[in-house]
């Protein structure tokens, strides 16, 4: 069954779960890594991670934003059963992202939405140059299929 018809059946509107302009910590974190640390944190190409410029820059594409839109197919926990994740069914692929916000928001079926950026880290991991950064997360409110 194609996952874009059903989204036509769905009629609850998105609510965001996730902001990173509103996660002072992670921004904090991130940011003392990108000025303090040699192999940690990302590369400065256009502005400190979460400063004013580097938020302008996303505003006026300069960090292009990508989106992806589509279902809850997954809930689960990955590492050694301590890294809480979920995975995106966009009709073309399913891809893995690390659970943020409510987590009670995370259910099978939920239409979801996600915006992120590329940012480059310091040392290359897990074979990786780029790294996804999540902006925002919204799901359905209360739809399931």
């Amino acid at each position: 069954m194609d996952i874009f018809l059903l989204f036509k059946h769905m009629t609850d509107e998105l609510v965001k779960i996730y902001d990173l302009k509103q996660d002072h910590r992670r921004i904090g974190l991130i940011q003392k890594a990108c000025l303090e640390s040699k192999e940690n944190g990302f590369i400065t190409e256009h502005a400190l991670f979460g400063s004013v410029d580097w938020w302008r820059a996303i505003e006026e594409n300069v960090i292009p934003v990508h989106t992806i839109e589509g279902v809850i197919s997954r809930v689960y926990m990955s590492g050694h059963n301590d890294y809480p994740e979920f995975e995106i069914d966009d009709g073309q692929e399913k891809t893995r992202w690390t659970r943020e916000g409510k987590d009670e928001a995370y259910i099978v079926g939920r239409r979801v939405k996600l915006k992120y950026v590329f940012q480059k880290p310091k040392r290359t991991w897990g074979g990786k140059n780029q790294h996804e950064v999540v902006l925002e997360i919204w799901v359905g409110s209360n739809d399931k299929i």
